[in-house]
C-alpha cells in the first residue's frame, strides 16, 4: 500500500533524499564541494595529486595545504644521525617535488605549506609559504637550494 504512494509522487521523496544530502552531505559530496570553492591551494592540489604517491594524504584547509608522507625507514638507518640526515634529505626533496608540480601561480598565493615527513619511530614537519617556494624551480645547484631551504622553511623533528 505504501509503495503506490511513493509510486505515485516520487517527487516529494526525491526532494526529501535530497534536503537530507544536502544538511549531510558524505565525504564524497564535501570533496566536490571544496572542489569548487576556487582558492589557490585548491587549483594547485588539483594539479599535485596527479603527480603524487599513494602514500602521501594531501589536503587544504582553507588557503593552506597539508601534506602527510608516511614511509618505512630503511633497515640500513639505525643510528640517529644517519636516520636524521636521511629524512631532512628527504623532506627537501619533497619540497623541491611539490613546487615544481604546483603551478607558480597557484604556490604564490598559497599562505603556508606543511609537510609531515614521518616513519613509526621518527617523524619531521617542515612549514614555509608558498611564495617562498616558487623559487626552488629556478634554483639549480645544491647548496643553493639547502641555502634558501635553511632561510625560508622552519623544521621540527621528533623521536618517537
Amino acid at each position: 500500500m505504501r509503495i503506490h504512494k511513493v509510486l505515485k509522487y516520487p517527487s516529494f521523496f526525491i526532494a526529501l533524499i535530497l534536503i537530507y544530502l544536502y544538511f549531510n552531505p558524505p565525504e564524497m559530496l564535501k570533496r566536490r564541494k571544496q572542489l569548487f570553492e576556487g582558492t589557490a591551494c585548491i587549483a594547485g592540489l588539483v594539479k599535485l595529486e596527479k603527480k603524487v604517491e599513494k602514500n602521501w594524504k594531501t589536503e587544504c584547509v582553507e588557503n593552506n595545504l597539508k601534506v602527510n608522507i608516511f614511509v618505512e625507514t630503511p633497515v640500513t638507518l639505525n643510528d640517529l644521525n644517519k636516520k636524521r640526515a636521511y629524512f631532512f634529505r628527504e623532506l627537501a626533496n619533497y619540497l623541491v617535488f611539490i613546487s615544481k608540480n604546483t603551478p607558480e601561480a597557484n604556490l604564490e598565493n598559497i599562505k603556508s605549506i606543511h609537510v609531515v615527513f614521518s616513519s613509526k619511530d621518527f617523524s619531521v614537519e617542515a612549514l614555509t609559504r608558498g611564495s617562498s617556494l616558487v623559487k626552488l624551480n629556478t634554483l639549480k645547484s645544491p647548496e643553493a637550494i639547502r641555502e634558501h631551504l635553511k632561510n625560508t622553511v622552519q623544521v621540527k623533528e621528533t623521536v618517537k
